[in-house]
């Protein structure tokens, strides 16, 4: 009797010290809200799958209007999952490494996925040698589907570290326009990974004092803003990147680091650990 009393008094107290920030988290903590973020994850990435085929279509067509529609078009859903690219690290490689990051870069035949796919459209005009990357693409979707179906791959500490490590990324250097050297494309890329950051934050905002999600909130607000005068409704294409003067791009700096830091504010709030 002696011990279970004893042991509902350690449960107890370690209730009390979790609630109370006195007890980091463990990465189970927040399956709740885990599991919500990577659901919307889920569904843009079905989505991305009919735009990563129909892009695979305009490419077959050898139309190169077409082709250039259908690549803006099928960016926004892979933008948005990348928050959580340390999860599938090869289906990232696969769908959006850029040269740099292959050793050999654009010659290597591990560079394919959106941007060598962009190189082929935009640069070289060359829809045909496009196709196979376009095949590929559409393959490695269907495997990203299934990464993000594993419950296994996601945790408090792994979706945070994404959410911030993004966060700074697009201001650290994205900002020097290499995310999308050859559309021009740029600013579609920074609105939707703040979108996809956004996502993964909403589910925690109930259970977070309502000061630092607000916090938050307004700063991810900042950060659209920033951008909000260079898309028009109803169309997925950003104003060219190149058009966009250095004090404007000085402003998406800024905002990116205040959502930074006010994501890093819910982090601690929430005794969320780095990852192990």
């Amino acid at each position: 009797m002696k011990i279970g009393v004893r042991y509902v008094i350690a449960a107890v107290l370690t209730l009390v010290l979790l609630f109370t920030g006195h007890l980091a988290a463990q990465p189970n903590t927040y399956n709740a809200q885990v599991n919500a973020g990577v659901a919307y994850f889920r569904n843009r990435a079905n989505e991305q799958l009919l735009l990563a085929e129909n892009l695979l279509s305009a490419l077959k067509s050898g139309d190169l209007s077409r082709a250039k529609s259908a690549y803006v078009n099928s960016r926004p859903p892979y933008e948005e999952i990348e928050v959580l690219a340390a999860s599938f690290e090869q289906e990232d490689t696969d769908i959006d490494a850029r040269p740099y990051a292959i050793d050999g870069g654009e010659t290597s035949p591990a560079f394919k996925g959106f941007h060598r796919i962009e190189a082929l459209i935009y640069r070289d005009g060359d829809l045909g040698a496009a196709v196979p990357y376009g095949e590929q693409l559409v393959e490695s979707v269907k495997s990203l589907i299934a990464e993000l179906s594993k419950p296994e791959n996601f945790s408090a500490p792994l979706n945070f570290r994404g959410m911030i490590n993004l966060a700074t990324e697009v201001p650290a250097k994205k900002i020097s326009s290499e995310e999308e050297t050859w559309s021009d494309q740029s600013l579609l890329i920074f609105k939707h990974n703040w979108i996809g950051i956004h996502s993964q934050f909403k589910p925690y905002k109930a259970i977070l004092d309502q000061a630092i999600a607000d916090e938050v909130e307004s700063a991810y607000t900042d950060c659209l803003e920033t951008v909000e005068s260079f898309f028009r409704t109803g169309q997925v294409a950003a104003t060219p990147y190149s058009s966009v003067t250095a004090e404007q791009r000085g402003a998406i700096v800024r905002a990116s680091y205040r959502y930074r830091d006010a994501l890093l504010k819910a982090k601690a709030a929430l005794n969320i650990s780095d990852p192990a």
